[in-house]
């Protein structure tokens, strides 16, 4: 933005430059090339001299008022709907204060010099050095304009935001900057990026608030990258940093050394809260960022941020089935589930998953939402199966798990639920997987024509779900290759069904 400001300013002053010595060039030729002493008032009419700085001293003045009517007005307006810090910010940049302080300057520099104007006294260059200060600030007065709309963009207040935590980060590692002080502008900078994305929210600015979303995402990446050479004072907190929490909990803070990531994944979860009823998008972009964040943090090894970013999933969970909003549940399942996937091989995570997805569906069953254990029984089949096919030390377990899911409640057949048992069965058997059997144990209380009934659903199902989804691959889909497997289960659970 910088940048922008100085490019816009070179071309502004190169463009009036040309434009006045052309003018000066013709009206001198046409003159007849004339001397120094027919062009200038110095010792002839020093009073002149005073006349040219009273126009001025009023062009300042109005630059002035301007400037001032305008960060005034935008400046506060911005603010309120943004962030308050927006203030600070604007008095805080470089920039601002440079201009501000130019134009102040030249105005009561340009009264001084009429000030000092005489009879038998004229300060040629002081009077020279006031009008091409004049001519300045108003080729400045545009460009500033410019810079001043664009910095109350809030894509670039979010990067100012963004750039004072990296800052902070980079120099606490460096010893540039006390932890503690580093702590304090970290915690002002992410308050500030939450509450922008939540006045985002409330106003539906669905565009800025995934911006944020964005940004926390990167900080939680950038603070990644550089944590294993943090100071030890850097991860040390107190009731300051979290207002609210018990002192077993600023404890279990420290002693995970996850101060940066809980006040990021807060903010998160703060928004998420903003989001459920308000943008669905938002929710999708939220629980996304969430398990690239986790996955992130499993690549590093970094087992409490994994496990901070997983129980994050789960608040999400409850705040959905606590609102009954199916579309959240639906969207954090899925990401849940590709989550558990991309991280076949630790068994001890894979399975608290489908133990915490398990019981929110039932959770979710309890409010009402029975249509959540369905679709939830077609992810946990996908968990299971590449537990399976990774050959997972906890496969056989992550199996049983998902099998529990009841399939009947109250003698009514749930027949979605079945489904996915069914086509898990059905893979796992084409895979040569002696789980397999035990999907026809737990089915084995289901008749012949509930079985035949979801074959024939699952052949059924198109590949594109009838809605619009975020997914759209309707998930009782089955490929055309793995069908010959799912007719050959069903013939090996009911005899008849294949000539059926």
């Amino acid at each position: 933005m910088h940048r922008t400001f100085f490019r816009t300013l070179a071309l502004v002053v190169v463009g009036s430059a040309i434009f006045f010595a052309a003018e000066l060039a013709f009206e001198w030729w046409r003159l007849g090339m004339p001397g120094h002493d027919a062009t200038s008032w110095e010792g002839v009419n020093n009073a002149k001299l005073v006349d040219l700085m009273s126009p001025l001293a009023r062009a300042y003045n109005n630059i002035l008022a301007m400037l001032i009517a305008t960060i005034g007005l935008a400046i506060p307006l911005t603010a309120n709907m943004h962030t308050p810090k927006l203030i600070d910010m604007f008095l805080r940049d470089r920039l601002n204060q440079a201009v501000l302080f130019l134009m102040a300057f030249s105005a009561a520099n340009t009264l001084w010099v009429a000030y000092m104007v005489g009879p038998e006294f004229a300060p040629m260059w002081a009077v020279r050095f006031a009008v091409f200060g004049a001519l300045l600030g108003w080729a400045i007065l545009v460009p500033y304009f410019f810079y001043v709309v664009r910095f109350l963009d809030p894509s670039n207040i979010l990067a100012r935001l963004e750039k004072d935590v990296e800052d902070a980060i980079e120099r606490v590692r460096t010893g540039a900057l006390d932890p503690d002080a580093g702590q304090t502008i970290v915690h002002e900078r992410l308050h500030q990026i939450g509450t922008i994305v939540i006045k985002s929210l409330d106003r539906t600015d669905r565009g800025v608030a995934l911006e944020g979303i964005w940004f926390l995402k990167r900080l939680l990446d950038f603070h990644g990258q550089r944590k294993k050479d943090m100071p030890a004072r850097w991860f040390v907190v107190d009731r300051a940093d979290f207002v609210g929490l018990s002192a077993e909990a600023i404890a279990l803070v420290q002693d995970e050394k996850l101060f940066f990531e809980r006040k990021v994944l807060h903010q998160l979860y703060l928004s998420y809260q903003h989001a459920v009823s308000k943008a669905s998008d938002v929710v999708s972009s939220i629980s996304d960022a969430n398990r690239v964040v986790a996955i992130a943090a499993a690549q590093r090894g970094d087992e409490a941020a994994l496990q901070l970013s997983i129980r994050y999933f789960n608040n999400f969970l409850r705040e959905s089935v606590k609102s009954k909003h199916v579309h959240s549940i639906y969207d954090v399942f899925h990401q849940y589930r590709l989550l558990a996937t991309a991280l076949t091989g630790r068994s001890d995570v894979v399975r608290d998953v489908t133990g915490y997805l398990l019981g929110y569906a039932e959770a979710a069953r309890a409010a009402g939402l029975a249509f959540v254990p369905c679709f939830a029984a077609f992810d946990l089949a996908s968990i299971a199966l590449e537990a399976r096919r990774a050959n997972e030390p906890a496969a056989r377990e992550i199996v049983q798990r998902v099998l529990s899911l009841p399939h009947r409640r109250s003698g009514t057949i749930e027949m979605m639920v079945l489904e996915a048992k069914l086509k898990l069965g059905a893979s796992l058997a084409a895979d040569g997987a002696e789980e397999a059997s035990l999907v026809r144990e737990a089915i084995a209380d289901c008749s012949a024509d509930e079985v035949r009934s979801a074959r024939d659903g699952l052949l059924r199902a198109p590949r594109t779900f009838h809605e619009v989804t975020d997914r759209q691959v309707d998930f009782r889909w089955v490929p055309a290759e793995q069908r010959p497997a799912l007719e050959s289960f069903v013939a090996s659970i009911v005899p008849s069904s294949a000539a059926a």
